[in-house]
C-alpha cells in the first residue's frame, strides 16, 4: 500500500487531453532514444519522464493494473514486458505494425527481435536497444593450432580439447546462478537440444535431445577454468582479456573491451563469430503502449517507430546495440566496431527466452538441477527429469494447462 499511495498523485492524474506520456528507465542510450521520441512530434505534444528502472516497472504496474490512462507508453524489458502482455494491460501493434512496415521499414528487424517483443505469438514493443551473445575466440591460437571455426557445437566441443593446455582453458563457462547459467544452458538446449517446451508448455529439455545437450555441456566443463559454476559474465570476460581461457560464449556489450589496453592483455587477438548452433540469448528493451492509453494511438506508434528509425538508430549505435540490420551491418559502423559483423549474424540465428511470463521462475528450478549434473551429483537424466517434474507442478499451480 505503501508504494500505491507513494504514487497515487501520478495514477489520479487525468491524461485525456495533453501530451503523450512516456515515463522510461534513465540511462544514456533511453535518454537518446526518448528525446528522438520528443522531437518526432511538434514540440510540447510529448512529455518524457525518466527515473530509476524500480521506480519505472512500479509505477508502470500500478497504473496499467488500475486501467487508468496517465501513462501512454513505458520502457521494458523483455521480461516485464512478458508479464504486463499477459496481464492484459499493454496494446497489441500487429495492425499497426503492418500499416507502417513500410513506411519505417520495420522488416529491418530480424525474426529473433520480433519473437522478443512478442507474446503469444502478437507484438506489443518497439525494439529499441538490443544485446546477444556472441563466441569470443582468440584468432592467434586457432591459427597456431591450425583449426578451423567451430560451425556446430560438436567442433566446439573439439576445439576445446585441443585449446586446453597449460594456464589457457579450452573455454570459458558461465555458470554462476541463476542468470549465467541460465544464458548458457539457453544456448544448449536450443543448438544441441529442441528447446525448452513443447507447444503446449510440458517441459521437453528432459527429452533425449536435452540430455544430449546438458550431457556435451557436462562434457565441456572439463575444458573450462575451475570455478566455473560461480563465474558470471564479470568473471569469463576477465578470463578471455587475461588469455586464461582460449574462446567462449559472452555477450555483445562485453566485446568493445577486448579491445581496451587497460583491461585486455590480448588487444586484437580476440574476435567474433555467430556462436556455434546458433540459439544463443538474445535480450530486448523496447517502448509499449498502455492498453489504458486515451491518446490516439496511430500518433503514439509513428512516434515510437520514428525514435526506432534506421536514421535514429544510426546515432544511437554509439550509445546501444542497435537492433536494426542495416545500421549493424553499416560499413562506418564496423570500421569503427569491428564486432558488430559478428553481431550481426549472432542476432540472426539467436533466440529470446521462451515467451513464458513465469520462466525466470522456471529457470531458477531448471539450472539448479543442471548445476547438480553437470557437477557429478546427479546423473544427467536423472536431474533433468526431476527438474522437468518440478516445473511441470509450478506451472500448473499456475494455470498454463487445462
Amino acid at each position: 500500500m505503501a508504494a500505491a499511495t507513494a504514487f497515487a498523485p501520478y495514477v489520479k492524474r487525468a491524461h485525456a487531453a495533453g501530451p503523450i506520456r512516456v515515463i522510461s528507465h534513465r540511462q544514456p542510450a533511453l535518454e537518446y532514444y526518448t528525446d528522438q521520441m520528443k522531437k518526432a512530434l511538434p514540440e510540447g505534444q510529448v512529455s518524457v519522464e525518466l527515473m530509476p528502472i524500480d521506480k519505472e516497472v512500479e509505477l508502470a504496474s500500478i497504473t496499467m493494473s488500475s486501467g487508468s490512462d496517465a501513462i501512454d507508453v513505458a520502457y521494458l524489458n523483455d521480461t516485464t514486458m512478458q508479464k504486463f502482455a499477459a496481464s492484459g494491460w499493454l496494446e497489441p501493434l500487429d495492425d499497426l505494425w503492418a500499416k507502417h512496415k513500410d513506411e519505417f521499414k520495420l522488416d529491418d528487424f530480424p525474426k529473433s527481435i520480433i519473437e522478443s517483443v512478442s507474446y503469444k505469438g502478437r507484438i506489443y514493443s518497439m525494439p529499441i536497444l538490443t544485446n546477444t551473445e556472441m563466441f569470443f575466440y582468440r584468432e592467434d591460437l586457432f591459427k597456431e593450432a591450425g583449426l578451423a571455426l567451430p560451425k556446430t557445437m560438436q567442433e566446439y566441443l573439439e576445439a576445446a580439447k585441443k585449446l586446453h593446455q597449460g594456464r589457457v582453458s579450452g573455454t570459458v563457462m558461465t555458470l554462476k546462478p541463476v542468470d549465467g547459467c541460465l544464458n548458457e544452458s539457453h544456448w544448449y538446449l536450443n543448438a544441441v537440444g529442441e528447446g525448452w517446451f513443447d507447444k503446449d508448455w510440458k517441459p521437453i529439455f528432459n527429452q533425449p535431445a536435452g540430455v544430449n545437450a546438458i550431457t556435451m555441456m557436462k562434457q565441456m566443463t572439463a575444458f573450462a577454468p575451475r570455478g566455473f559454476t560461480s563465474a558470471a559474465n564479470d568473471e569469463s570476460t576477465i578470463n578471455l582479456q587475461q588469455g586464461l581461457a582460449a574462446m567462449g560464449l559472452q555477450w555483445f556489450t562485453r566485446a568493445a573491451s577486448m579491445d581496451d589496453e587497460k583491461k585486455s592483455r590480448f588487444v586484437g587477438k580476440i574476435n567474433w563469430i555467430a556462436p556455434p548452433g546458433g540459439g544463443q540469448r538474445i535480450a530486448n528493451d523496447g517502448y509499449a503502449i498502455s492498453k489504458y492509453s486515451s491518446k490516439d494511438k496511430d500518433a503514439i506508434f509513428r512516434m515510437l517507430a520514428t525514435a526506432a528509425g534506421q536514421k535514429s538508430m544510426q546515432k544511437g549505435a554509439e550509445l546501444a546495440m542497435p537492433p536494426r540490420l542495416s545500421v549493424l551491418g553499416d560499413a562506418e559502423l564496423n570500421k569503427k566496431y569491428r564486432w558488430y559483423a559478428a553481431a550481426r549474424a549472432s542476432l540472426e540465428v539467436g533466440k529470446p527466452f521462451p515467451s513464458m511470463p513465469d520462466f525466470l521462475d522456471v529457470g531458477a528450478i531448471v539450472t539448479r538441477y543442471i548445476l547438480q549434473a553437470v557437477t557429478n551429483e546427479k546423473e544427467v537424466k536423472t536431474a533433468l527429469d526431476m527438474a522437468a517434474k518440478e516445473t511441470t507442478e509450478l506451472l500448473q499451480s499456475r494455470g498454463y494447462y487445462k
